[in-house]
């Protein structure tokens, strides 16, 4: 049986003041399937499966349409949505215990849908209930207990099988996970795929983003009331469009994910709708988010825009004000005026070299907006002319370089200034990249000095004490008058991160940033950097030659060898199922299982050939001539004639 809401909305008045729940959603659920719907609380998720079964309050209106097999649901007739509810559409309420009386056994509670919906007798229907809540783990004298005498996940198991006792044809399930173990999850995982099997249809409201994925066929990101993406479950963790999802994914502590949590700038909770006047007797609507501590005129959403432009990472001044419609790109829907998620950053073949050097063989990179790119490999692997190359440090040979969608080496020319202020550096020796004769001061200041960007002192040393704060340094006049040989090594570097950030870029080019520090400093200065990535929605460029700090600060993360790039893709992927043997060499290497000895990155290659040919256990003669060329496999970009298809 299939399901569906057509531009279904949902008000929650008070007064002139109402609170926007849901805002022209239009979602099918088909049979046999599952569809994840996921969102921040606060997004509509409960609200939607409340609608469906119309159990919504008394102070909320409703547009839109709900059907079932096509036939369009009546609330306004109690008595054929009675007849509906338990034996067509059932739903697992969220909180647990709460959703019992605690006055009555839960095999009582259980049977009761039997008695009340199905005309079936108390002996009998006890009976039932007793046999369903035995094939969810319950025993008799756990059946026969009061609400507050069960666990979590005994309860939990009591909510499914009264949800399942009727046989409904949809199911909608609330939170089933929440606060739940990992064994418990298995037995709600079994009931959805029971359920699919039987050919029913799932609803799953869920925060818990990898039971989604692996439990659902579709997933659907909800924020603010409205749908932002809907894409097939298993690109929620690896390959998702929209920038709120990317957020929403890096924020979930999953067992497939390698970096450490990030999160979501800012916060929104709710919109508002309300009315008042702007002059005497006239009244006007708008609407606007709501967040702690926002006053009645602040944080306005814009009436047309997009409700996630605050919040975005590659938000332009037009996604304010123009209407954003769901658009289909592939297999995914994505509300979004860029059409999802852009690459801030596109190198194109390009090559760099010194003399009879070659640092850099034709090479292909794409940063996306709000992300971060590690890129690892071992000294004189070309790490640092890639990345000054991105910076437009270094100018490239050969090849295109696209920045923001602008030709980078014309922008250079016509007006580099520019481009330098989208591009922030932070360089490798921190003592080295700061001159000894400058202050604190003057060494932030020197960027807005060159660009002419403050008209006084004043104004420079304000935007100074505010940049110095961002990267948790002291603002009092002794720190900014002290020199550079006057800081330890974690205060010079947070410096020059200052430095680097003081003219609000877009893209920032870490390149081994923390190599000089000792663990603890190197440790406070990564988190600085992650929190300072977040917050701004800056996209990064991260150049180290440690894989395991790759690994918890990345997003996407690419291997070099000898001036090539030979394997990219999402962090975890890469580190845990390593397609190229030189990734996995250095993987093993870092963790102690392999022994063997790394050559110099200098070595020579067979004009042609393979670079990791000389030291790789599975080459073969085509590796001696042929340079393998890209393939695309499991979300991830691998370089090799023989990549390594079974798990490590």
């Amino acid at each position: 049986m299939s399901l569906s809401m057509d531009k279904l909305s949902v008000l929650y008045h008070d007064g002139l003041h109402s609170i926007q729940a849901l805002d022209e959603v239009s979602i099918e659920l088909k049979p046999g399937a599952c569809l994840a719907l996921i969102g921040e609380s606060g997004s509509g998720k409960t609200t939607l499966g409340h609608a469906c079964l119309g159990l919504l309050p008394q102070n909320a209106s409703v547009e839109g349409r709900i059907s079932l097999n096509g036939q369009q649901i009546d609330y306004s007739d109690e008595t054929s949505l009675n007849q509906l509810r338990w034996n067509r559409l059932a739903m697992v309420f969220q909180n647990g215990a709460a959703n019992f009386n605690p006055v009555y056994r839960i095999i009582n509670q259980v049977a009761e849908p039997l008695i009340q919906r199905a005309d079936i007798g108390q002996a009998e229907a006890m009976l039932i209930a007793a046999q369903a809540l035995s094939e969810l783990g319950l025993n008799h004298d756990e059946c026969n207990r009061f609400p507050h005498q069960l666990s979590g996940g005994q309860i939990q198991r009591a909510l499914l099988a009264m949800a399942l006792i009727l046989d409904p044809e949809v199911l909608i399930l609330d939170e089933p996970t929440s606060g739940l173990d990992a064994v418990t999850k298995t037995i709600v995982a079994d009931v959805i795929q029971k359920a699919r099997s039987g050919n029913k249809t799932v609803l799953l409201i869920t925060h818990d983003l990898e039971f989604a994925v692996h439990n659902s066929d579709t997933i659907t990101m909800l924020y603010l009331g409205q749908i932002m993406e809907t894409l097939p479950a298993e690109d929620l963790l690896t390959s998702p469009l929209h920038p709120f999802t990317l957020a929403l994914s890096r924020s979930y502590p999953a067992m497939s994910t390698a970096r450490d949590l990030g999160g979501i700038r800012g916060d929104a909770f709710y919109r508002t709708v309300h009315q008042h006047g702007r002059q005497e007797g006239e009244a006007y609507r708008h609407s606007h988010i709501q967040s702690p501590g926002s006053g009645h005129e602040s944080s306005h959403a814009p009436p047309t825009g997009c409700l996630f432009q605050n919040r975005c990472t590659q938000a332009l001044d037009r996604c304010r004000t123009e209407p954003v419609a769901l658009e289909l790109i592939g297999d995914h829907q994505v509300r979004c005026l860029r059409h999802g998620i852009v690459s801030i950053l596109d190198l194109k073949q390009v090559e760099k070299s010194y003399g009879d050097v070659v640092a850099l063989r034709p090479t292909d990179l794409t940063i996306k907006a709000g992300e971060v790119f590690s890129i690892v490999g071992e000294t004189g692997s070309g790490k640092t002319t890639l990345a000054m190359t991105a910076a437009g440090a270094f100018k490239p040979d050969n090849g295109t370089r696209v920045f923001d969608g602008h030709d980078m080496d014309e922008w250079i020319r016509r007006d580099y200034k520019s481009l330098a202020r989208q591009i922030g550096v932070i360089y490798q020796s921190p003592a080295e990249s700061i001159s000894h004769r400058f202050t604190v001061l003057e060494a932030v200041a020197e960027p807005l000095k060159i660009h002419g960007l403050c008209r006084n002192s004043e104004e420079r040393l304000e935007r100074v004490i505010r940049v110095l704060a961002h990267v948790h340094l002291s603002t009092d006049k002794a720190f900014l008058g002290r020199y550079p040989h006057e800081l330890n090594m974690g205060a010079l570097q947070r410096v020059s991160m200052a430095r680097a950030l003081i003219l609000n870029p877009s893209l920032l080019i870490a390149d081994e940033p923390t190599s000089s520090l000792d663990p603890s400093v190197q440790a406070k200065v990564l988190k600085l950097l992650l929190d300072l990535q977040i917050e701004l929605g800056l996209s990064m460029l991260f150049v180290t030659h440690d894989i395991g700090l790759a690994r918890k600060i990345s997003d996407r993360l690419g291997v070099m060898l000898q001036g090539r790039l030979i394997e990219f893709g999402p962090a975890s992927l890469v580190i845990d199922k390593p397609l190229h043997p030189y990734t996995r060499l250095l993987i093993d290497s870092v963790s102690g299982l392999s022994r063997k000895s790394f050559n110099s990155g200098s070595s020579r290659v067979e004009p042609g050939g393979c670079p990791f040919e000389h030291r790789c256990t599975r080459a073969k003669d085509v590796c001696k001539k042929k340079n393998p060329q890209m393939l695309e496999r499991d979300h991830r970009s691998v370089a090799c004639h023989f990549p390594w298809d079974r798990p490590r």
